[in-house]
């Protein structure tokens, strides 16, 4: 019902810009007309004169959009990772290994974080990243953690980054 509508409103204002541009070309306008830009003029739609113009339309359009795009929920997610920051195929390898040994177990992911992560955040808290949104990561971490096929609980990667090689654990993750 509230598309119909909108649908109707829209229609009435492109028959109204018609109107318009046609009313341009003629020489019998008004002097308040001429005086005023297009889009500043007031609307008159099917006989009716709107004390509003295309601007004021214009300005309350982009501002309920941004109004309401700051009410959408982000993606969000917490995660702990082990960073090695050697680029090499041996490190890869060393964390494949590691993971096969992890298993998607939470508390041998920590002691490994402790034990070989390069990362501040691996030494302090078991290689705990906190919760943070979908683009406050780089792109492969952010790619491997947001990833609706990667499951939550499962330990992914090894993922390469600028960084390093990581294994990343999500222990929660919201869409």
């Amino acid at each position: 019902m509230r598309s119909s509508k909108t649908s109707i409103f829209l229609l009435a204002i492109i028959h109204t810009l018609m109107q318009k541009s046609f009313a341009l070309k003629n020489a019998g306008e008004d002097e308040e007309d001429i005086d005023r830009p297009f889009l500043m003029r007031d609307i008159s739609m099917f006989g009716i004169q709107l004390p509003i113009s295309l601007m004021t339309i214009l300005i309350f359009t982009i501002s309920v959009l941004l109004l309401f795009s700051n009410f959408q929920k982000h993606p969000a997610a917490t995660a702990s990772h082990i960073l090695i920051d050697d680029h090499s195929d041996g490190t890869r390898d060393k964390l494949i290994k590691m993971k096969q040994d992890i298993g998607n177990d939470k508390q041998k992911f920590a002691k490994y974080a402790v034990e070989y992560s390069k990362c501040p955040s691996g030494k302090s808290s078991g290689g705990s990243l906190g919760k943070f949104g979908m683009g406050s990561m780089v792109p492969p971490f952010d790619r491997a953690v947001f990833d609706p096929n990667n499951k939550v609980g499962e330990v992914l990667g090894p993922v390469q980054t600028q960084f390093g090689w990581h294994l990343i654990l999500v222990h929660e993750r919201s869409q």
